[in-house]
């Protein structure tokens, strides 16, 4: 028997040594073969990244969309509550407006209405991108809403501004009047800012007394027609005027032609009827000679001692100590003043949101179709 292809020679094989054990038995179907390790993913951190960075998208979205709607639900939750505070409020007369400082509980209480005049007096609305609650509309609203409401004895107007229009200036001077009249005893005071001039001194003609801040800056009593003429300008760059008037002066102050004297006359004619009225005002409101008045009315500015001295105004100091004088003319004991100021309830998030387009296309049609304004006379430095 041929046993050359036995293992061993044909011998049987050796027995395992004593202390081994000897190699498992491979099973009947063999031994299984381990599973080869899977290829690694070559784009597995660009998912990862991409993914997360359109949870992020659409986490930012959802936040851009869900602030914005919380915030008008909480305007108007705020707006709600304000106006249930002035329902509260309506009962005792001071609808819409906060105590700022005093008591409204004392007997023979006197109350003080309290409005800040800033910028240019224009007779337009502020922005809608920022509160209206300085300016010269603003402030006019509420001393109109003021004039037929009992609750107030006074005014008390805190004016930083370099004037502005004549119109605008002369409908806060005509409403303070009203004011005054509307009950018998209330007192206007101005507390001046930085600048009480031109249209912001003449509406403080209504006042029963006007405190300046040691670095005011009072006067300007005067008139002004802003104009420029680029004429020549326009000749030499070869651009031509193409107006068509119905009248000689319906074009009056065309930037594009020369300077014409006949219309210089007519505007200067305006001026001066303006500037009669700005002084004669002047005169009975600081209860001075008219010809003394025209002496200070060439259109300089004052220090704030300076016009104390001229009785353009009546003292200088600050805010803080106001309160004497307002009980003085008031006839009340600091106990019995109370201060209050409007609450701005429609400046919430709600009405910007709301207000917002509309009033910017509106800015932007009067900047591109509207032609440029004709000079106007105003009150301003």
């Amino acid at each position: 028997m041929d046993t050359t292809n036995e293992p061993f020679g044909g011998a049987s094989a050796p027995s395992p040594e004593p202390g081994f054990r000897a190699a498992p038995t491979p099973p009947l179907g063999g031994w299984e073969r381990p599973e080869p390790p899977k290829p690694r993913r070559r784009f597995g951190c660009l998912a990862g990244v991409l993914g997360g960075c359109l949870l992020s998208a659409v986490l930012a979205v959802a936040a851009m969309v869900a602030v914005p709607v919380g915030m008008v639900a909480l305007a108007g939750k705020m707006a709600d509550k304000w106006d249930r505070d002035a329902t509260l409020a309506e009962a005792r007369g001071a609808f819409r407006y906060q105590l700022l400082r005093g008591c409204d509980t004392q007997e023979g209480m006197r109350a003080v209405l309290r409005l800040r005049l800033r910028g240019v007096i224009t007779g337009t609305p502020a922005s809608r991108w920022y509160t209206e609650a300085d300016s010269d509309v603003a402030v006019l609203e509420a001393i109109e809403a003021a004039i037929d409401d009992p609750f107030f004895d006074g005014i008390l107007l805190d004016v930083s501004s370099p004037g502005g229009g004549v119109t605008a200036s002369d409908a806060i001077y005509h409403a303070l009047e009203r004011f005054k009249a509307a009950k018998a005893g209330r007192k206007v005071f101005v507390l001046g800012g930085d600048l009480v001039a031109s249209g912001a001194y003449y509406l403080a003609m209504q006042a029963d007394w006007i405190r300046l801040r040691p670095t005011t800056l009072v006067g300007s009593i005067g008139v002004i027609v802003p104009g420029v003429n680029a004429a020549g300008l326009a000749q030499r760059l070869g651009i031509a005027d193409n107006s068509i008037a119905s009248g000689a002066s319906k074009d009056l102050g065309n930037p594009l032609k020369p300077i014409n004297p006949e219309h210089n006359a007519i505007l200067k004619t305006v001026v001066d009827a303006m500037y009669a009225r700005f002084v004669g005002l002047v005169a009975k409101g600081r209860k001075l000679p008219e010809a003394d008045v025209r002496r200070l009315a060439d259109g300089r500015v004052f220090t704030a001692q300076d016009a104390v001295n001229l009785r353009l105004a009546d003292d200088v100091g600050y805010e803080d100590t106001l309160d004497d004088k307002l009980c003085e003319l008031l006839g009340c004991t600091e106990e019995e003043l109370a201060v209050y100021e409007p609450r701005h309830a429609k400046n919430t998030f709600r009405a910007i949101l709301g207000e917002l387009p509309a009033a910017v296309g509106r800015d932007v049609r009067q900047a591109l179709l509207e032609p440029p304004a004709k000079p106007t006379p105003q009150y301003r430095w």
